[in-house]
C-alpha cells in the first residue's frame, strides 16, 4: 500500500458559491489562521521542502496535480423547470488536493513507529508555536510539560484490536471502522474540539478518522459545516449516498462521498445525534477494494430497546480515555466537556 506523493502543496481554495470570489473572478483562498481544528486537524507549517524530499524518497512521488478549475453553472430544464447550480469540473482533483492538505506529513503505507514519531513532531511544531508567544518562565516551564505529557500520551494511545483484549472501543464512534483479531490496530489523538484516529492493517497505515465535537464548530448544523468547510475543502459536488439494512431495507446511515485523483474516498458523517461528532473518514481506496467500506450501521430511533439505547450512547453514557464504558451520569457531564464534545 506504499502510495507516491508530492512537492509540497498549497491550501485549498476556497470555492465561489461558498465563500465568494475576488472582483477578478479568482477563487478566495480559505482562511488559515483558524488554527488545527480548522484546517482538518492539518498544520499550515509542518512541511518543509526537505521533509517532502524525504517522504518522496521513501514512498514515492505522487503525479503532479492538474491546476483546480473554476465552478461553472450548469443548468437543466425549461422555463418554469430550469434549475442551474455551480459545478465543480474536476471534483477528483479539488478533492485530492485536499486530502493531500489534510494527510500533511503522514503518507499511506506508513508503519505505527513512523506514524508515532510523525505526531511527535506534530507536537513539536505546536510546543515551537507556543514558546514563540510567550517570554513567561513559567508559562514556557507549563509548554514544557505539555510537550512531555502530549508525547507521552501517543504511545499509550495505541490500541490493538484483539477480542482477548476486553477493549470497549466496539461501542464508540469508531467501532464499525475495525475488525478484531484480523491484525488491525489504531493510534489516536485529541484536541479540545477534535479526535483523530489513525488505522492500520498488518502494520500499514490506511484509514484516517477525523471526529469533530460540538465545540468546533459553536452555533453549526451539519448541512452548514457540509456547505461552508468540507465542500471548500474537498469540492462542491460530493455523492450523495446511503445504506440500508439488507434483510429490513431500512435505511442505516446517510452520508456524502468525494472520490480523490489519487485513490482516495473521503466520507462525511452527522454522528452527532449518537455520538456528539461530525465525522470525516479518509481511506485509501486500494485498501478498501481489499478489506471492505466500513460504514456506521448504528442510529438513534425510538424503536431501539433502553439496553441498546444505552449501548449507542444515551445520555447517561460515555467513554473514558481507554475507550471504557463510564455508566455514571455525573461523571459523563464532567467527562463530556473533555471527550464526548471533541
Amino acid at each position: 500500500m506504499k502510495r507516491p506523493i508530492s512537492a509540497s502543496i498549497v491550501f485549498l481554495a476556497a470555492l465561489c458559491t461558498v465563500t465568494g470570489c475576488k472582483g477578478d473572478g479568482a477563487t478566495v483562498e480559505p482562511d488559515l489562521g483558524g488554527g488545527e481544528e480548522e484546517l482538518v486537524g492539518s498544520r499550515d507549517n509542518y512541511e518543509t521542502e526537505d521533509e517532502d524530499a524525504a517522504l518522496d524518497e521513501q514512498f514515492g512521488a505522487r503525479p503532479e496535480l492538474p491546476p483546480k478549475e473554476k465552478p461553472v453553472e450548469k443548468c437543466k430544464g425549461k422555463g418554469k423547470d430550469r434549475a442551474c447550480k455551480m459545478v465543480d469540473p474536476k471534483p477528483e482533483v479539488t478533492a485530492a488536493y485536499g486530502v493531500r492538505t489534510i494527510m500533511g506529513r503522514f503518507r499511506w503505507g506508513m508503519d505505527i513507529d513512523t506514524v508515532m514519531g510523525q505526531l511527535e513532531k506534530d507536537i513539536e511544531d505546536e510546543y515551537a508555536e507556543m514558546q514563540a508567544k510567550t517570554k513567561d518562565p513559567l508559562e514556557q516551564d507549563k509548554n514544557r510539560e505539555w510537550k512531555r505529557e502530549a508525547i507521552d500520551a501517543i504511545a499509550k494511545n495505541h490500541v490493538r484490536f484483539e477480542e482477548a483484549a476486553h477493549h470497549r472501543w466496539g461501542v464508540s464512534l469508531i467501532g464499525h471502522e475495525f475488525k478484531d483479531d484480523e491484525n488491525e490496530e489504531m493510534l489516536w489523538v485529541k484536541t479540545p474540539t477534535l479526535k483523530k484516529f489513525y488505522f492500520f492493517k498488518d502494520g500499514d497505515l490506511y484509514k484516517i478518522v477525523y471526529a469533530y465535537g460540538l465545540q468546533a464548530w459553536p452555533g453549526l448544523k451539519y448541512q452548514q459545516i457540509l456547505d461552508e468547510k468540507f465542500k471548500v475543502w474537498f469540492g462542491l459536488n460530493p455523492e450523495k449516498k446511503f445504506e440500508v439494512d439488507e434483510e429490513t431495507q431500512i435505511k442505516l446511515v446517510d452520508y456524502v462521498q468525494w472520490d480523490s485523483a489519487d485513490g482516495e474516498h473521503v466520507r462525511a458523517f452527522d454522528m452527532t445525534a449518537v455520538h456528539g461528532a461530525f465525522v470525516l473518514s479518509i481511506v485509501d481506496g486500494d485498501a478498501e477494494e481489499q478489506y471492505g467500506a466500513r460504514l456506521p450501521t448504528g442510529r438513534e430511533d425510538a424503536a431501539f430497546t433502553g439496553d441498546v439505547s444505552d449501548v449507542l450512547g444515551g445520555s447517561d453514557i460515555c467513554y473514558d480515555e481507554e475507550g471504557n464504558i463510564v455508566e455514571d451520569a455525573s461523571l459523563c457531564e464532567e467527562l463530556r466537556g473533555d471527550i464526548d464534545g471533541e
